[in-house]
């Protein structure tokens, strides 16, 4: 017997606790009196396999906009945008004294410390695919290190969101996820601006072509990392809300792993001039192995040199703040807001490096620069858009909206919508007006065999 979306919305009051809020490869438990705009719930398949999310309008009462209960979640989510604007700048000055690897090992491994404690509630059964994602994180922030030797800390910053292309095209290889015109206009739209974006960024100066870097292709693969890193760690989040601060952990361990491998292969001097290494064999100097390698690079800061002071302080606070205690502030304020405020909320932060780079580099933007980061920024709010509001905008009908079949094989007009969200989870919007489909959610599993 099928569900309607009323008597989900009814039923999904009583199981608030299996709802979910995920955004930028996060995903944590719904807060039940907070949840204002919409629930969304996990769908498995017989074998409990992770399948998609089914959403559905919330029947709770917004607070005020004034209220500190409205506020403080909302605040808190843009504070940890602004404060992750600041790793770019920072990271492009701890580059410019140290070798990036030293730096990028330090900091992670510091940050590692700090979240290690989550590690002893980490499940068992996830632990390789949290590797595999923790991996894939890990390119991500070393190649945002490489990027930041030679290249402005905004455009690093502004490549970096080229993520919100990447995760729905890993769905596609991965899930065959519905990514059709009709299914996902706003991925393709997001797209669509991306890609101006990167050529407005890229090729709007005079040297057009000549102007892209070595710096360029290391800021894309921040996101290819980050983007692939995002789409493994979500699904486990999604499945597995109260995990997200222990996968937190093993994400940010495994890039203080591969960190040092990268500093140990660095520091014999066996990767040559990459990563902008000018000191050659730093390890086996004893001068600059007190200085760069752990725990001298915080240690130096102690001294009379205020070069390294500031890469001390720069590392510290990229490790402390804006890794390990950020990631804990985002996991609290996640749950209180809707997957797309947060998503709205996050997508500043290259808005924040931009100012922050202007404000500790001196970095200012041409007009095409300017340009460019708007269109991603564009983007990255494009992709928080329901599919069914762009669908009304352009016109198409709830039938070729959904492409869903009744049980004679007609077009079903009240047919859920199906879309991919940003870190490419299918997902089905269900409204009062709507049936839920035979396909099970965590949250109605107990009213399967009605």
């Amino acid at each position: 017997i099928e569900t309607t979306a009323a008597e989900i919305s009814e039923f999904s009051e009583e199981a608030m606790g299996d709802a979910v809020v995920c955004a930028r490869g996060i995903c944590v438990l719904a807060d039940e009196e907070s949840a204002t705009d919409e629930l969304c719930f996990l769908d498995e398949d017989d074998d409990g396999n992770l399948v998609g999310m089914t959403c559905v309008e919330s029947t709770s009462t917004e607070p005020s906009t004034l209220s500190f209960d409205y506020l403080w979640p909302r605040a808190l989510l843009l504070g940890c945008s602004l404060l992750y604007g600041t790793n770019f700048p920072l990271g492009r000055i701890m580059n410019d004294a140290l070798p990036a690897s030293a730096t990028t090992s330090g900091r992670m491994l510091l940050a590692f410390a700090v979240l290690s404690p989550f590690l002893l509630k980490l499940k068992p059964h996830l632990g390789k695919t949290a590797v595999v994602g923790g991996s894939f994180c890990a390119m991500g922030y070393l190649s945002q290190s490489v990027a930041l030797v030679d290249t402005p800390a905004a455009t690093v910053a502004f490549l970096g969101a080229l993520v919100v292309i990447i995760t729905p095209l890993v769905s596609l290889v991965v899930d065959k996820a519905r990514l059709g015109w009709r299914d996902a206009p706003q991925t393709w739209i997001a797209a669509g601006l991306c890609l101006a974006g990167v050529a407005a960024l890229e090729l709007g100066g005079d040297g057009g072509l000549g102007d892209v870097g070595v710096g360029d292709f290391w800021a894309t693969m921040q996101a290819v990392g980050f983007g692939v890193g995002f789409f493994f760690t979500e699904k486990l989040m999604a499945k597995e809300p109260d995990q997200a601060l222990p996968l937190t952990a093993v994400q940010v361990g495994m890039t203080a792993f591969w960190g040092s491998v990268w500093a140990l292969l660095d520091g014999m001097g066996l990767l040559g001039g990459f990563g902008g290494n000018d000191e050659g064999a730093w390890l086996l100097n004893e001068a600059t192995r007190a200085q760069y390698a752990m725990p001298g690079v915080f240690l130096s800061g102690l001294g009379d040199d205020e070069v390294l002071r500031t890469v001390a302080i720069a590392a510290a606070w990229t490790g402390i703040v804006t890794t390990a205690i950020n990631r804990v502030g985002e996991t609290t304020g996640l749950g209180k807001v809707s997957s797309s405020e947060a998503s709205v909320l996050l997508a500043t932060e290259p808005l924040w490096a931009a100012v922050f780079a202007g404000l500790f580099l001196g970095e200012s933007m041409g007009p095409q620069a300017i340009l460019g980061g708007a269109l991603i920024v564009a983007a990255c709010l494009m992709t928080s858009v329901k599919p069914q509001v762009l669908q009304s905008l352009f016109g198409m009908s709830e039938e070729e909206a959904s492409d869903s079949l009744d049980v004679d094989g007609d077009r079903n007009p009240s047919a859920p919508v199906r879309s991919v969200n940003s870190a490419g989870l299918s997902v089905q919007y269900v409204t009062p007006t709507q049936k839920q489909p035979t396909a099970s959610s965590t949250a109605l599993g107990s009213r399967k065999d009605l």
